[in-house]
This record gives structure tokens, C-alpha cells and sequence, in this order.
């Protein structure tokens, strides 16, 4: 039996490297493969470099621990992180069929009823965090991954926020306005066309701010664009504080020299031609994007978006078994940045992670294992066992744990 335990903590060896996947400030996003499963995840290393102040190292430390903790089939989750000497780095499912953002450049837009799936099951991944307390604050489509299999994922929190956590009975015990001003750092953080107005107001915020962030990116899915832009930052935030949506409707109009009655024909033509649904996602962006976080849908709960007419009819404990508008083909490596354009990078980081890595002393503590590690150390080695004849045939350990669905 303790041959089937997992010994020693997560280290950087225990992996390979193969490509580098995505790069932003912090650092970078590799893909790796787990040496004894044989299993591919998602490594993100974020540079020690970067975490110069302890807001920083507590960001980094928040965004590990709402990964590990995440249970969603709807929001990323991670299977261990550990320090080297140059980097943070947290091992994270490996999500492969790209994002909403890639998806979007490359349609244009969503056709309604895609960009309905991957919006409702978008809410129940922030619905589940919200209900731990966390607040997600940067939310767009290039942080909603797809799976394989065609659903989303929500990923990246490395901007978010733990408040207070509530009960999963959708009965608040936080009023409209507390729920709505629940941190007041006049902190403005984010992507720009995102942000909503009371973030940019500085009057404080709370869980709203993502539903707003939802409102864009439904508009933005069905459209190509996001509604509010601006000249430069100021022009922007003056839009979304005071602005008004500028909707792709169709605009009825009559010509001058038809006779009273050809005009009435082609006015009710035209009243007839608009589509019933694309006045319910009118409506439910509208209510999204309300400017007083008080009045915004969402606020009281999650219910209030699940109950909308245009949402009304799907099935959300199913989501996962609905008919796929889109599936993605397997991973496109072309799309990746090739391994060889970061060989240098990659060498001194190989370089660098050596046996002692773990014995950092200002990232010692940012050494963690979820269920998750263990379950797929332990299958690993049950596996090798029944492949081995010289072990024991029966282990009286029938029942062992589907690597595939983790």
C-alpha cells in the first residue's frame, strides 16, 4: 500500500516542457507534460521579478489558491504549484481548444445561439465563484477558455478579490448597496473596456463589476465590438460612466415619393423582419449594463440572469450535455509559439529548476498540492503495478480514478 502513495512535493524536474503557449507581464504559460502520468497541463510561471511588493506576492498567492480550491466544470482549476528560483509556478488543467478571443477574431462574431451557450455557462462559473466570495475583476473573452469538448472555462485570476462569502440558498443576507460596495480601495483595475463605471468612479464596488463585465462580453460576442470606446483612456471611461449603447438595429424608413399606402405595406415589412430574440438579448444586455450597480441584473444573485426571457429556456444543470454550436479541433500546435523561438529562455530556466528549487526562502510556502495531484499520482502508480507481474494481483483497490476526467 505504500508503493501507492505519491512521495515528495511537486517540483519543477517532475515535468517537460514542450511549448510555450502564451506570454504576458508576469510571465508566461508553457505547455508541459507530467513525466510519471504521462499527462499534459498548462504551466504558468510567474517571475519572481514581477512579485517586487507584498500586494504582488499576495495577488500571486490568491490566484494560486482560488485554482486549487476552484471545483467547476466551469472555471479552470490547478493541480500543484512550487517555486523555482526565478518563478511562481502553478501546474493548471490544460484547457485546449484555444479561447473566446482567438474564436472571436477568427468568426467575427458568434452566432446567437453560440454566443448564448458560452454566455450561460460563462454566469454559472461566475455564480460559483461569487458564491465563495470571490470577484473575479477582470473578466473578458480572452480568459474564457474552450475545451476540447466545446465548453467554456473561466480562467485568470490574477486580479481578483475574496469578500464575503454567500450562501448558495441565493438568499442574501447583504443588502443591494453593500453587495454593491463591499470593497472600497478606489482600486481601478482591468481591462479597460470592461471596467465598470463605479470601479472608474472610485465609489467603491463589489460581485456587480463582473456582471457588468458579462454584459460587455455578451455584446461584444454578438457583435464583434464592444460598445463603449473612446480617444484614449479618458475618452473611454467618460462613455461607460455616461454613455449610451449604440445597438446594430435595423431602422425602419419610408420614402417621400410612395404613396400613403405602399409606405404603410413597407413599414409593417420592416416591423416584421426584426427577429423576437434579438430584442430579449437586447434587453438582457440593457440590464447588464445598468450604470447603478444597485439596479444591475445579477446583483441580487445569479438567479435574476438565469430567469431572464432570452435565457428562459435552457436547461442549466445540463449545460454540459447540450448540442454543441461549435467544437474545436484538436490543439493547432501552428498556433503556438514554437519551442525553438524560446530556446534560450527555456535553457536557463532548465537550468535554474534544480532539486533544490523548493528550499527558496522567500516563495517556500508557495509549495501546494491539490486532490487532484494525488489522485493522479496515485492512478499513475496503480497503473504501473498491474503492468508490473511481479506485483500482487489483487490490491483489494478495484475502483481506481479516470485520468481523462480530471
Amino acid at each position: 500500500m505504500k508503493s501507492l502513495i505519491p512521495a515528495g512535493e511537486p517540483r519543477m524536474s517532475d515535468y517537460e516542457t514542450s511549448k510555450l503557449i502564451g506570454r504576458g507581464g508576469f510571465g508566461a504559460v508553457y505547455l508541459v507534460r507530467h513525466k510519471e502520468s504521462q499527462q499534459t497541463f498548462a504551466m504558468k510561471k510567474v517571475t519572481k521579478r514581477s512579485l517586487k511588493t507584498p500586494i504582488r506576492v499576495d495577488m500571486a498567492f490568491l490566484e494560486r489558491d482560488i485554482l486549487t480550491f476552484a471545483d467547476c466544470p466551469f472555471v479552470a482549476s490547478m493541480l500543484c504549484s512550487f517555486p523555482t528560483r526565478s518563478d511562481l509556478c502553478m501546474v493548471m488543467e490544460y484547457v485546449g481548444g484555444g479561447d473566446c478571443r482567438t474564436l472571436l477574431n477568427m468568426m467575427g462574431h458568434f452566432p446567437v445561439p453560440l454566443a448564448r451557450l458560452y454566455f450561460a455557462e460563462a454566469v454559472l462559473g461566475v455564480e460559483y465563484l461569487h458564491s465563495y466570495g470571490v470577484v473575479h475583476r477582470d473578466l473578458k473573452p480572452e480568459n474564457f477558455l474552450i475545451t476540447s469538448a466545446g465548453h467554456i472555462k473561466i480562467s485568470d485570476f490574477g486580479l481578483s478579490k475574496v469578500g464575503v462569502m454567500i450562501p448558495h440558498t441565493n438568499i442574501y443576507k447583504q443588502s443591494a448597496e453593500d453587495i454593491s460596495r463591499e470593497f472600497q480601495d478606489e482600486e481601478v483595475c482591468g481591462t479597460p473596456w470592461y471596467t465598470a463605471p463605479e470601479v472608474i468612479l472610485k465609489k467603491g464596488y463589489g460581485r456587480p463589476i463582473d456582471w457588468w463585465s458579462m454584459g460587455i462580453i455578451l455584446y461584444e460576442f454578438v457583435h464583434g465590438y464592444t460598445p463603449f470606446d473612446g480617444d484614449f483612456q479618458t475618452g473611454l471611461n467618460k462613455n461607460i460612466v455616461g454613455g449610451d449603447i449604440i445597438w446594430d438595429t435595423y431602422q425602419a424608413t419610408l420614402s417621400d415619393d410612395q404613396d400613403p399606402i405602399t409606405q404603410l405595406q413597407d413599414l409593417i415589412t420592416q416591423l416584421l423582419s426584426i427577429n423576437p430574440v434579438d430584442s430579449l438579448l437586447q434587453d438582457l444586455i440593457s440590464q447588464l449594463l445598468r450604470a447603478n450597480p444597485v439596479d444591475r441584473l445579477g446583483t441580487g444573485g445569479a438567479f435574476e440572469i438565469r430567469g431572464h426571457p432570452f435565457l428562459v429556456d435552457l436547461d442549466f444543470d445540463s449545460l454540459l450535455s447540450q448540442k454543441l454550436v461549435y467544437v474545436p479541433q484538436l490543439v493547432d500546435t501552428s498556433l503556438f509559439t514554437n519551442l525553438w523561438d524560446m530556446k534560450k529562455h527555456l535553457v536557463s530556466e532548465d537550468e535554474k529548476a534544480t532539486s533544490e528549487d523548493n528550499e527558496s526562502l522567500d516563495f517556500k510556502n508557495s509549495t501546494s498540492s491539490s486532490e487532484r495531484l494525488f489522485k493522479l499520482l496515485t492512478t499513475a502508480n496503480r497503473m504501473k503495478i498491474n503492468e508490473n507481474p511481479k506485483s500482487s494481483p489483487d490490491c483489494s483497490l478495484e475502483s481506481s480514478t479516470n485520468i481523462s476526467e480530471m
